[in-house]
């Protein structure tokens, strides 16, 4: 399947290197099969958006390649495109599917943060004890009844990213406070390109500085190092940290639509 989307071209890249990617002709089938539960890895992506019929054949398509319950309680599908094209949605919502909105953002180069954090150590991660500490600082938003399911979750695909990073495709950075990890960020070379994987702040920290001054110092490193060209990185098209991006250069290149289906609820 030939893909438009530089958004979803890098995704399939990281894919490619921490699990599975199948190519259907029509459609690709991307598993993480260490990570049953990462539902942003393990999802059908089509060549189109849905049509007539499609609600009934693509789920039957994820069952069969991917899984069922209690391994899968959900299902979660994607297509291919540039402008949000969401085709005939109706169906897919009418059965427990939420839609799942994302914007592709681009910058040749970020711009300095306007209040940088001078007091922060950024480096890479290079132990054990540092990526477990960044596991840490992704879950600590989980709710308390969440947080043991949660922070299980993102050890699963810490580990892949780890295994992505020591394998020579990218660099997973921390800033520190004295010798606390208080923000995080992964950054992947995918052809000329830099993808920046999960951008995040503890709570604590969150509108001091931490995440643009960690995001500038990565991408004037990556430029540096790898000679990228073009620097991207995909947001919640909902999300508060939209602003934060474009403030720093980031410009919207693509709007991507999916949606996933929690089959664990009485819809599903």
């Amino acid at each position: 399947m030939r893909v438009r989307s530089l958004g979803l071209h890098t995704d399939l890249a990281l894919a490619g290197w921490r699990g599975v990617v199948r190519d259907r002709h029509d459609h690709l089938v991307v598993t993480h099969p260490l990570a049953p539960s990462f539902r942003g890895g393990n999802l059908m992506v089509f060549e189109r958006p849905p049509e007539p019929g499609d609600v009934e054949r693509w789920c039957a398509l994820f069952d069969a390649a991917i899984g069922t319950p209690p391994a899968y309680s959900y299902r979660a599908l994607a297509w291919d495109g540039l402008d949000g094209e969401e085709g005939l949605l109706e169906p897919f919502l009418g059965v427990g599917f939420e839609r799942d909105l994302g914007v592709v953002l681009a910058a040749p180069r970020l711009l300095p943060p306007e209040q940088p954090r001078t007091d922060l150590r950024l480096a890479p991660l290079s132990s054990d004890a540092g990526w477990d500490a960044a596991v840490r600082v992704q879950a600590a938003d989980a709710t308390p009844e969440r947080r043991e399911r949660y922070t299980r979750l993102v050890s699963d695909v810490m580990r892949l990213n780890r295994r992505a990073v020591e394998a020579g495709h990218g660099v997973w950075w921390g800033a520190f406070a004295g010798d606390a990890l208080i923000g995080t960020l992964g950054v992947f070379r995918v052809d000329e390109l830099a993808r920046f994987q999960a951008v995040v702040t503890h709570p604590d920290e969150r509108g001091r500085g931490v995440a643009s001054t960690l995001l500038h110092h990565a991408a004037e490193a990556v430029r540096a190092s790898w000679g990228s060209d073009l620097l991207l990185l995909e947001a919640d098209a909902e999300g508060t940290a939209l602003g934060l991006y474009q403030r720093l250069g980031f410009a919207p290149l693509e709007r991507r639509v999916g949606v996933t289906q929690d089959r664990s609820s009485p819809a599903g």
